[in-house]
């Protein structure tokens, strides 16, 4: 019980409530297979730019649902966009989005990039 609550004092000493939330909301947005497959598409596409029209077509779901779920990778901070003309085209932001993709690739599988 004493090791317990040494992990209670460590999780109440690093974690504060905000950041719990935050926490929270990240798994929430990963918690849609459509959102896991943008960020993987995302991932695989490295560079180039994908813009929603794309996603629509790759995923087959409509363009108000896929931007419902870019809405809530948006949000917990996983992806970016920029408006190109008539276009909104994302990426997977450096850093955190790329880390948890690999994580989960890395434990799934072990393969080449498929690109």
């Amino acid at each position: 019980m004493e090791e317990l609550e040494k992990l209670k004092g460590f999780i109440e000493k690093n974690f504060s409530d905000e950041d719990l939330d935050i926490l929270a909301a990240l798994f929430r947005a990963l918690a849609h297979p459509i959102r896991l497959k943008i960020l993987f598409l995302l991932y695989f596409a490295k560079d180039k730019k994908v813009c929603v029209s794309n996603l629509v077509d790759l995923l087959g779901a409509s363009q108000p649902n896929v931007s419902q779920h870019l809405f809530v990778l948006r949000s917990a901070g996983l992806v970016s966009c920029k408006r190109e003309k008539n276009f909104v085209c994302y990426s997977l932001n450096p850093g955190l989005g790329e880390k948890i993709v690999e994580v989960i690739l890395g434990e799934r599988c072990s393969f080449e990039n498929p690109t």
